[in-house]
């Protein structure tokens, strides 16, 4: 009966671990859809994405009661992120509105999750007799009146109600003067109708940022293809859209309180900070902070540089800024990343002054700020490694002397022998020396300076910046620091760049920062090697005499 119930035991405990998968909860689940806003005879798309293992499929009866499925697909994919395999999978579905209102989209279940709810708007449709042919374009912009550098979202929808082949169409075309024309994604398509008749409809959207004040035209789009007609022979044809005219005013000059600030026109601005460790900093230890500027409504390339005010006792040094961009509902969105090496040189308490970005908005016309607020931080003295102690010799035990035989008298000989050697060369010595004393007394060599020692140093860091020796260059760096400071130079590179000249000390956290960080790239000494040939150029010559004596007044 025992080995019975373990029999049931494990058979219950292995069709739960075989179950495990199936409960587990994906890592995410969300419904989209391509508009938000739609009108009562056009069809919309209506996605779900889960990421992660999951089993069953979306229940949409919900859906139903208020739209009409027209299409329904499914997709399965496999995606690697940050080494992290996870599976993907997206249901999409075609549908088309019964009546018009504002919607909430519910939740719909798939196992054992459920989705977000979704926000839609259904119009009324188009006016009968709207449709002026099998193909037709239709354009609108937003909005009406742009500043100069600011964006216009431009909105493309092509009708067609026959079949076509090899069809194009252009962008549009730019008039009236400068503007800058990017594309803002994937084409949607869906279907509608217009005068009793069924249109597959694709819209386009393009984000225009006019360069100078004016009047701006916009158009046409052209579109052209191979019209198949229900009767009659195929032939190609070209369609044309309606011009937009669009009124571009002037920058707005800043107020008084901004004298500085650079004209970016948007609709929304916003400044993040981030530090890649949170605790006190300690001195000469490298930390990075990130300021991330993010702002709808404009290029990636019209995000100013950050200014930094100076703070005394702390170095920053810039990295190059990474520039992004995405594409929003509402258009462009600029993405400026700046990083620094922050570089504490004395312990004590500092305070980091606030961050400000003016920028100009333009749905309030009115000037405002971005601002990061100013931040106190503790500087801890530096963790310097301990010198390696010196070795202390060990003297060895005494031996004693061997016992020798009695030498006799011959070694009594030798040294009498030795004695008149020597003095037979002392005096040949000394007569030479009377006789090249006078012409000689006024050529002594000088000692060798100090700073010698360290240019030869420095030559040889040269050398290995040269030959992009990486080690080498840490290693005499650290050498010509001892030269030069004595017992109180500093021990690591970055307690090193806190008491070097600024260009200088930037190479040098570049080069720990390629020695103990995880980049893999090969390092290049031609930076370092430059900033220690500025510093020899800096470097007063030693003078060829000690002083310039005056010639006498009479000879």
């Amino acid at each position: 009966m025992s080995k019975l119930c373990a029999a049931v035991v494990l058979a219950a405990l292995a069709g739960v671990l075989a179950a495990a998968p199936t409960l587990a909860q994906p890592t995410s689940l969300e419904a989209s859809v391509d508009r938000t806003t739609v009108r009562e005879n056009e069809s919309f798309t209506y996605v779900i994405r889960a990421e992660g293992p999951l089993r069953g499929e979306p229940d949409v009866s919900p859906l139903t009661q208020d739209f009409d499925l027209l299409q329904r697909a499914s997709s399965s994919r496999v995606q690697i992120v940050n080494g992290q395999t996870s599976q993907v999978t997206e249901w999409t579905f075609q549908l088309m509105p019964r009546r018009t209102g504002k919607f909430t989209l519910p939740g719909l279940r798939v196992g054992n999750a459920m989705t977000n709810s979704v926000e839609l708007e259904v119009l009324p449709a188009e006016l009968a007799g709207d449709a002026p042919g099998d193909i037709f374009i239709e354009v609108e912009t937003e909005p009406a009146v742009a500043y100069v550098q600011s964006q216009v979202i431009y909105t493309l929808k092509l009708f067609v109600g026959v079949s076509t082949g090899r069809a194009t169409l252009t962008p549009p075309e730019v008039r009236g003067g400068e503007a800058i024309v990017e594309r803002l994604g994937e084409d949607r398509q869906y279907q509608t109708s217009r005068g009793g008749r069924d249109f597959r409809v694709r819209e386009r959207r393009y984000a225009v940022f006019p360069q100078q004040p004016g009047k701006l035209t916009l158009g046409p789009v052209t579109f052209e293809a191979m019209v198949i007609p229900t009767r009659g022979f195929s032939r190609v044809q070209r369609y044309r859209s309606p011009e937009v005219e669009i009124e571009v005013l002037g920058a707005v000059p800043p107020p008084p309180s901004m004298p500085n600030a650079v004209w970016l026109p948007a609709t929304s601005v916003r400044l993040s900070e981030r530090w890649s460790d949170s605790g006190d900093l300690p001195v000469g230890e490298p930390r990075t902070r990130t300021l991330v500027i993010e702002a709808d409504g404009v290029l990636d390339t019209q995000l100013p540089e950050l200014r930094l005010a100076p703070v005394a006792g702390v170095r920053q040094y810039a990295d190059q800024p990474e520039l992004e961009r995405d594409v929003t509902p509402l258009g462009l969105r600029a993405r400026r990343t700046e990083r620094y090496a922050v570089l504490a040189q004395a312990p004590g308490e500092i305070e980091l002054p606030g961050v400000e970005l003016p920028w100009f908005d333009v749905t309030q016309q009115s000037w405002q700020v971005a601002r990061i607020a100013p931040q106190r931080l503790v500087v801890l003295p530096g963790a310097e490694p301990p010198a390696a102690p010196e070795p202390v010799p060990i003297e060895p035990a005494p031996v004693p002397p061997p016992a020798t035989p009695d030498p006799g008298f011959w070694p009594l000989l030798s040294a009498v022998l030795a004695a008149g050697w020597l003095a037979t060369a002392f005096g040949w010595w000394w007569t030479a020396r009377a006789k090249r004393a006078a012409p000689r007394r006024r050529a002594a060599r000088p000692a060798t300076p100090a700073h010698v020692g360290e240019r030869r140093l420095r030559k040889r860091l040269r050398a290995a910046c040269d030959a992009d020796d990486a080690a080498e260059a840490r290693r005499l760096l650290l050498e010509w620091a001892a030269a030069k400071l004595g017992p109180d130079a500093p021990r690591s590179l970055g307690a090193l760049a806190a008491v070097l000249p600024e260009d200088l000390g930037r190479e040098v956290l570049a080069l720990e920062a390629h020695l103990y960080g995880a980049s893999g790239q090969p390092w290049s000494g031609a930076g370092l090697a430059e900033a220690v040939r500025a510093l020899d150029s800096v470097t007063p010559p030693r003078p060829s005499r000690a002083a310039d004596t005056l010639s006498p007044l009479y000879r």
